[in-house]
């Protein structure tokens, strides 16, 4: 089922993606998670982030983690 609340994660992640033009992304709900599949350089990426952040450092190590996994370190 897809998300269509937008959090500050939602946010943050969703400007990060589109300062790089990534268009292919769709967001799920886990079990215990929300998921955020990215479709980029022909692979698909899947980074995790909480439902409820308590920590104001979350979503900024969301996108981080994105970064990294999508090989966009340093851009």
């Amino acid at each position: 089922m897809p998300i269509i609340r937008h959090d500050e994660f939602v946010k943050a992640i969703e400007r990060f993606l589109d300062r790089h033009g990534i268009k292919r992304r769709r967001y799920e709900r886990r079990s215990k998670h929300r998921a955020v599949v990215v479709s980029h350089d022909g692979r698909d990426v899947v980074v995790f982030f909480p439902c409820s952040g308590s920590d104001w450092r979350g979503p900024r190590n969301a996108v981080a983690t994105l970064r990294h996994v999508l090989g966009l370190v340093g851009r």
